[in-house]
């Protein structure tokens, strides 16, 4: 199993795409080890990754996120928050993380908040006096809120993986987004004052009303979508295509900002990115066939064992190998690899798999916003015109406090599986 791991790497060094990368290693070690007859079995499992009703969520969230940014939602939803919290010592890096965690209620995607709000948020940091590389910083690491707060593609994508429950796993996020959110907006503060960043000035309540009224439909979202899931009106799958309609009528009835011709262009682009989502995991599914006829699973469950039995210590080894192993390679694709062959160690040890889910997807979204292949990293990077270097100085202190709320984490399970057990019950 080394050989395929090794491979793998290798591929990805020399930049084959993600899914070419592991299916090639896949189809490489059968073939080397006079298994050619297996590949029969392992297109068809290729095949029916990606055949679930769950997953059905992914494209719709991932078209929910496409239609807010194309209707300029982003930008009423930095204005609102912009009069809630501007008036604060780092005013708009304060607002910064608000509308990120105001749109993480409806999109669920990082990079939709990276792209979206970004564009908005950088400049507006940079136009008012702002370093470059604080703005960035700030930027990247408050867009991964989106994916830890429901709705989330990736909490989505965990639970498959994980094989547990869709809607846990999204109301397991609630209470661990928000946290981040306090921890990101304390290091705004502290760096703001230390460096004498400037504050908006205190709005009014006409401000704040009349902002909030323009926002107001665009923030029934998460109300209509996290209300319905934990009520039971209907499932998350389901909630997925109700944002998908209401972030439509939204869009082009309300807010009138496109028409049917820009509609097919949005579909044509969420297509493209949905294929490539669900060929990563199709492929991923075909390693993890594999390694469980290896008995992989078996073999990390000695390894741990040989070090430590005891739940919580299994979780801080299994943060600190997703953190290393986030440095090189992109955080979905860490997802569906890692899930399976985790997952029985997680059972084994009692650990209750919507926490180690919910930890696992926030580990992982580290690997988004930290060098050398995180998405987000590139994305600010570029928006900013900042470099590498000087980008890292500053994203440092944002990963430190989010790696404090995943220790937390995994101290702690209640802050992850308190709400779901009071919702769903135990």
């Amino acid at each position: 199993m080394i050989f395929i791991f090794l491979s793998m790497f290798i591929f990805f060094f020399f930049g084959m795409p993600i899914a070419f990368g592991i299916l090639s290693s896949t189809v490489y070690y059968l073939l080397f080890t006079d298994q050619s007859r297996e590949l029969l079995s392992f297109s068809a499992r290729v095949i029916s990754a990606s055949d679930s009703y769950v997953l059905l969520a992914v494209p719709f969230f991932m078209l929910a996120a496409e239609l807010m940014n194309e209707a300029k939602i982003t930008d009423r939803i930095f204005d609102f928050a912009k009069s809630l919290v501007g008036h604060i010592p780092g005013g708009l890096g304060h607002v910064n993380v608000m509308a990120s965690i105001i749109f993480a209620g409806m999109s669920g995607s990082g990079l939709a908040d990276t792209s979206g709000l970004g564009k908005v948020e950088i400049k507006a940091m940079k136009d008012d006096g702002y370093d470059p590389a604080f703005s960035a910083a700030v930027t990247a690491s408050s867009a991964i809120i989106g994916p830890i707060i429901p709705p989330s593609i990736c909490m989505v994508v965990g639970a498959v993986v994980t094989n547990t429950s869709v809607g846990r796993m999204l109301v397991g996020g609630i209470i661990p987004g928000f946290m981040m959110g306090t921890g990101l907006m304390l290091v705004v503060y502290f760096l703001s004052k230390k460096r004498g960043y400037p504050k908006g000035p205190k709005p009014s309540f006409h401000t704040v009303w009349t902002s909030f009224l323009n926002t107001g439909p665009a923030l029934l979202t998460p109300v209509i979508l996290v209300g319905g899931i934990i009520t039971g009106i209907f499932t998350p799958t389901e909630a997925a295509a109700i944002a998908c309609l209401y972030a439509m009528i939204l869009a082009m009835g309300v807010y009138r900002a496109f028409g049917f011709r820009r509609l097919f262009r949005i579909f044509i682009n969420v297509g493209t990115g949905t294929g490539a989502l669900l060929f990563v995991m199709s492929a991923a599914a075909a390693l993890g066939t594999l390694a469980a006829r290896e008995q992989i699973p078996q073999h990390l469950m000695r390894m741990v064992a040989s070090v430590t039995t005891n739940p919580t210590a299994t979780m801080f080894i299994i943060v600190g190998v997703l953190i290393l192993l986030g440095m090189i390679m992109e955080d979905l694709s860490l997802l569906v690899i890692m899930g399976p062959l985790l997952l029985p160690v997680v059972h084994r040890l009692g650990i209750n798999p919507v926490h180690f889910g919910v930890v696992m997807v926030l580990t992982l979204q580290l690997a988004m916003i930290t060098p050398p292949v995180g998405m987000g990293f590139y994305i600010t990077c570029y928006l900013a015109e900042v470099d590498a270097v000087t980008y890292s100085k500053e994203i440092i202190w944002f990963v430190m406090i989010l790696i404090v709320v995943v220790v937390l984490m995994c101290l702690i399970p209640s802050l992850v599986t308190f709400l779901p057990d009071l919702v769903f019950g135990k």
